[in-house]
C-alpha cells in the first residue's frame, strides 16, 4: 500500500502491525532515513532491535546475505530489523523478490525489512512491488519547498513573540540542512536566540549564529575526522571539552555532513558531477576538490554505518550523562583512523 507525504510520516511513526516491510523513499534521502529510524524505535519499542544493515554493494556481491539476514533468528531473541539503503537500481530485483516472498509466506523471515531509497519513479519495479504486496508498505515523503521551510521558520518565530527581515530569512533557510530533523533543531535554536530580544532578527544576527567560534571549532572537528586527521581531530576535541562544550553537539554536526555526502553520492550516482550548489548547506567551487576528495575516502555504505555508530553514540552518552564525552572521543579517533588508512 502506498502512503504518500503526512500520511507516510504518521505510518513511520505507528506502523501497521501487520506489515512487516516497508520502502521509504524520498527526493531527500534524510526523510527516507528518518523514517527507517522511526520505524525501528516503534517496532523495537523499549527494549529496542538488533538491526542489520546492507547496502547496494554488498547485496550485489553476495545476494545470499539478503535472505540469510531476514531468516536469522537472534539467539537471544530480540526482535530483528534488516535495513537496507539502496539507488533503487543494482538490487531492486532482488528486494522485490524478497517482499513478494514475505507477502506469500508470513512465516518465512524472522526479521522486518527497511529499505530507503532516494527518489524512484512510478515505473519503479521496487516501488511496485511494495505497492501491491498485502504485507508491505510503500512510504513516498516529500522534500519541503523553500517556501515552506520559511513559513514553518516564522510561525517558530511568532511563537516566541518574534519576526525576521526577509534578508536574513532568506539567508537562514538557505543554510539548512536537507534533513528535515536537523533542520528542525537549528529553528528551534534559532528561536531561542530571538526569544525577547526585542527587534526583527536581522541577516548579521544570522550570520552570527552560524560563525561563533564554537561552531567553527566543532566543524573543524568534523572535517578533521573525516579527512583522516586524527591528531588534529583529538587535539580540537580537548579543546572544546576543556570549555564545557556539549558532545552530542559534535555529534549533531557529524550527523549533518554525513547526511550531506550521502547527499552528494546520491547525486553523483544519477549523473551530476559536481551536485555542491544543490547540496545543504551548499559546497562552493572552491570547497569542491577538498569536498570530494572526501567522498572518495567515504563510499555510501561506509556513511550508512557511520550513522549507525552516531545514533549508538548518542545513545550511550545521554545514558552516561556528563560521563559521556570518551564514547564521543573514540567515535571521532576510529573515523579519523579509518579516513587515514584510505589511500
Amino acid at each position: 500500500m502506498l502512503h504518500k507525504g503526512r500520511a507516510a510520516e504518521g505510518f513511520a511513526r505507528r506502523p501497521d502491525p501487520e506489515v512487516w516491510a516497508v520502502l521509504a523513499f524520498s527526493e531527500d534521502e534524510g526523510l527516507s532515513f528518518d523514517a527507517g529510524q522511526a520505524l525501528i524505535a516503534s517496532w523495537g519499542g523499549k527494549q529496542g532491535m538488533d538491526v542489520t544493515v546492507l547496502d547496494d554493494d554488498t547485496i550485489k556481491k553476495e545476494p545470499a546475505l539478503l535472505f540469510d539476514a531476514l531468516e536469522a533468528v537472534s539467539l537471544l531473541g530480540d526482535a530483528r530489523a534488516v535495513r537496507v539503503r539502496t539507488s533503487g537500481d543494482k538490487i531492486a530485483a532482488l528486494l522485490a523478490e524478497a517482499i513478494e516472498a514475505g507477502d506469500k509466506d508470513p512465516g518465512r523471515f524472522a526479521a522486518k525489512l527497511v529499505i530507503e531509497a532516494g527518489s524512484l519513479p512510478a515505473r519503479s519495479k521496487l516501488r511496485a512491488a511494495a505497492e501491491s504486496a498485502k504485507r508491505a508498505a510503500c512510504l513516498q515523503l516529500f522534500a519541503e519547498e523553500e517556501a515552506d521551510v520559511a513559513s514553518r521558520v516564522k510561525t517558530a518565530l511568532l511563537a516566541e513573540g518574534a519576526v525576521i527581515d526577509p534578508p536574513a530569512l532568506d539567508a537562514f533557510v538557505g543554510d539548512l540542512p536537507g534533513n528535515r530533523g536537523l533542520a528542525n533543531s537549528e529553528i528551534e535554536k534559532l528561536a531561542l536566540y530571538a526569544r525577547g530580544l526585542g527587534r526583527p532578527l536581522t541577516l548579521e544576527d544570522v550570520r552570527a549564529l552560524s560563525a561563533t567560534d564554537v561552531k567553527q571549532a566543532i566543524s573543524g572537528i568534523v572535517a578533521a575526522a573525516l579527512d583522516g586527521r586524527p591528531g588534529e581531530a583529538q587535539t580540537a576535541f580537548d579543546k572544546l571539552s576543556e570549555n564545557g562544550t556539549s558532545g552530542i553537539s559534535i555529534l549533531r554536526s557529524l550527523q549533518m555532513e554525513v547526511l550531506r555526502m550521502l547527499s552528494a553520492h546520491e547525486k553523483i550516482a544519477g549523473g551530476d558531477g559536481n551536485p555542491g550548489k544543490y547540496l545543504r548547506p551548499p559546497v562552493w567551487p572552491n570547497e569542491w576538490p577538498a569536498f570530494r576528495a572526501r567522498l572518495g575516502k567515504w563510499p555510501a555504505r561506509r556513511l550508512m554505518r557511520v550513522m549507525e555508530r552516531i545514533h549508538d553514540a548518542e545513545r550511550q552518552t545521554k545514558l552516561a550523562g556528563p560521563t559521556g564525552d570518551p564514547v564521543i572521543r573514540l567515535l571521532i579517533n576510529d573515523l579519523a583512523r579509518a579516513a587515514e588508512n584510505v589511500r
